[in-house]
């Protein structure tokens, strides 16, 4: 006997589904939001219902030290996505479009990108010290561009196929050079695809731990490693553990949300081709 769901049915259990993801992936962040507004005894006790407090709120935003790692990472990730989209998005359209020998080059950045970076960390800080540039923003700048250019080119050369070959030769038909057809014509309509690698760049730097902690002390540190002074030899302080979890991943939150129209259309033009 064969046994078959309505459609009705069908699509219940599948909301369902979406439901208990949607829970699944939302409880960690609903949870750090929460102990952002308890008192620690509330958030060692696992309590559901208490009493809101602002405290760890208070103490955070009062610490100017704090405010100084949150310019550091606005600084940092937004300088990283920049040079990152300066130099993929050329790089991108010349792999996708001009008559080079481009396949082995875009294996070769695909490797770049699956080192990992603690297998590299002691070289890189060593190279860092000799040159004098550790605790600047412009080592971590270099080493996050230098990882996530890779990822961006891949991405980009994907949106870059996507746009006909034909409008490219028309151009050049038409007299512009290669740098015009660039400029005035791929970019404006991989437009999409380039505000979507940038979300993942920016999210990226901001989101880096490791490098940030061995290659810097105070001067350039960035918002991930505030939540380290919030744990020290008299325990852990977790309502401002929580508040700085809340305020450091609020700006990427809310940059993906504004930026989400650009970052589905981007992530539909068609980046996996080619």
């Amino acid at each position: 006997m064969t046994f078959t769901l309505s459609h009705s049915t069908k699509r219940l259990l599948l909301s369902l589904l979406c439901l208990c993801l949607g829970i699944i992936y939302l409880f960690p962040y609903a949870w750090m939001v929460l102990t952002g507004f308890r008192s620690a005894v509330d958030t060692l006790s696992l309590r559901f219902i208490f009493e809101p407090t602002l405290e760890g709120f208070r103490s955070v935003l009062g610490d100017s030290i704090f405010r100084a790692y949150m310019l550091n990472s606005i600084i940092v990730s937004t300088l990283t996505t920049v040079v990152v989209l300066t130099v993929a998005a050329p790089a991108a359209f010349a792999l996708g479009h001009l008559p080079i020998r481009g396949t082995g080059f875009l294996l070769f950045v695909l490797v770049v990108r699956m080192v990992p970076g603690i297998a590299i960390l002691i070289p890189i800080y060593l190279v860092a010290s000799r040159l004098g540039v550790l605790d600047t923003h412009g080592v971590l700048i270099v080493l996050y561009a230098t990882f996530n250019l890779p990822f961006a080119i891949w991405l980009l050369r994907g949106f870059f196929c996507d746009v006909p070959g034909e409008i490219r030769e028309a151009a050049i038909i038409d007299g512009c050079s290669e740098l015009q057809v660039f400029l005035k014509i791929m970019l404006p309509l991989t437009s999409s695809g380039i505000v979507a690698t940038g979300v993942f760049v920016f999210i990226a730097a901001w989101n880096e731990f490791l490098f940030a902690l061995a290659l810097t002390n105070s001067f350039a540190s960035t918002a991930p490693l505030a939540m380290v002074a919030f744990r020290s030899e008299y325990g852990v302080q977790w309502p401002s553990i929580g508040a700085a979890a809340f305020i450091i991943s609020t700006p990427v939150v809310l940059f993906a949300v504004v930026m989400q129209r650009f970052l589905v259309r981007g992530l539909t033009m068609g980046s996996v081709k080619g």
